[in-house]
C-alpha cells in the first residue's frame, strides 16, 4: 500500500484473506472511501495503535433524539399548571363566602346560632318560625264589667232627670212679681211637679247599686242629698205661693212667708252638694266614658 498508511493490525486473520488492493485508497471512490487514522485504541493501551474513525463534516451528524426530554418538560408544565388550579380551586371555596356559609359553633360564648333547618315552605322566614298573630286585648274581668254596667245606669238616671227637670227658677219670678191669682196657682204646679220628680228620683237612685264602682258609693250620697234638699225646696216654693195667692200682695210685690225663708236657706246647700257629686262622679265619668255634667243641670 502507498502513502505510508500502516495496514491493518495484526490478528487471527491472514492478509491474504482479503483482496491485494482492497486497502487501497485509489481503489474507491473518493465519497467511499473510509478514512482511518491511526492512534491509540480506545482501551488506551501503551504500545497499541488503531483506528477510529473521524466525522467529515459536524453539520452531517445525525441528530440526538430529544423526544423524551421534551415530554418530561410537557409533564412538569403539565403537572405545575394542575397544582395552580387546584390552589386556586381551594382557595376560593375557602373564601369569604364559604365561611360565612359555614354553620357557626353552638358554644357558651355568646356566638351565633345554628341556621335552623329549611322547611318546605319557600315563604317561610329564615330567620325562624312565622310569627304568630298578635293575641287580643286581655277581657275585662267580671268585677270590671259589673261596674260599667252599675255606672252606666246611674249616668241613665241623670240624664232623664235633667231632662224632666221643671223651671223652678221662673216659677219663683212669677211669683215674686205678684201676678194675676191664676198666675200664682200655674206656679205652685210647677213647683209641685219639680218636688215629684226628685222624689221619683231619689226612688230610683235607691234601687241603683254603685258598690263595684270606684268612689261610686260617696259620690251617690251626694247626689241623695242634693235630690233631697231639691224637693224640700220645691215643696216650700208651692207652699210660699199658694200662701201669695189667698193672701194677695200688699204691695208690687209678693210677701216673704215662713216657707219662702226656708226654700231660700236650702239653696246653697242644695247647690253644694251637687257640686261635691259631680267632682266624685268625674273619676268614673272618665274611666267609663260617660256624659260629662255640671252641677246646674243636676
Amino acid at each position: 500500500m502507498g502513502g505510508g498508511r500502516a495496514g491493518p493490525p495484526p490478528g487471527p486473520y491472514q492478509q491474504d484473506q482479503f483482496p491485494p488492493d482492497m486497502f487501497r485508497q485509489d481503489a474507491y471512490p473518493p465519497d467511499q472511501f473510509p478514512q482511518y487514522q491511526q492512534g491509540p485504541y480506545p482501551g488506551g493501551q501503551p504500545g497499541h495503535t488503531g483506528y477510529e474513525a473521524i466525522d467529515l463534516d459536524d453539520e452531517e451528524r445525525r441528530p440526538r433524539n430529544r423526544t423524551p426530554l421534551l415530554v418530561a418538560v410537557g409533564l412538569l408544565l403539565v403537572l405545575g399548571l394542575g397544582g395552580g388550579v387546584v390552589w386556586a380551586v381551594q382557595n376560593s371555596s375557602d373564601g369569604p363566602d364559604r365561611k360565612a356559609a359555614a354553620p357557626a359553633s353552638t358554644g357558651t360564648g355568646g356566638g351565633e346560632q345554628p341556621a335552623p333547618p329549611l322547611s318546605g315552605d319557600p315563604s317561610a322566614p329564615a330567620g325562624g318560625p312565622a310569627p304568630t298573630a298578635a293575641s287580643p286585648a286581655a277581657s275585662p274581668s267580671a268585677d270590671q264589667v259589673k261596674a260599667q254596667t252599675q255606672a252606666r245606669a246611674l249616668d241613665e238616671l241623670l240624664a232623664r232627670a235633667e231632662g224632666a227637670k221643671a223651671p223652678i227658677g221662673s216659677a219663683v219670678a212669677k211669683v215674686s212679681s205678684c201676678p194675676a191669682k191664676a198666675d200664682i196657682e200655674s206656679a205652685a204646679q210647677v213647683f209641685d211637679t219639680g218636688a215629684q220628680q226628685r222624689e221619683q228620683l231619689l226612688g230610683e237612685l235607691a234601687k241603683l247599686d254603685v258598690a263595684d264602682v270606684a268612689g261610686g258609693a260617696d259620690a251617690v250620697q251626694s247626689l241623695r242629698t242634693a235630690w233631697q234638699q231639691s224637693a224640700e225646696i220645691d215643696r216650700a216654693y208651692a207652699a210660699w205661693a199658694r200662701a201669695v195667692s189667698a193672701q194677695g200682695c200688699p204691695g208690687s210685690s209678693a210677701p216673704t212667708t215662713a216657707e219662702k225663708k226656708r226654700a231660700d236657706e236650702l239653696n246653697p246647700q242644695a247647690t253644694l252638694a251637687k257640686k261635691d257629686f259631680v267632682a266624685k262622679w268625674k273619676p268614673a265619668v272618665d274611666t267609663y266614658g260617660l256624659t260629662p255634667r255640671t252641677w246646674d243641670r243636676i
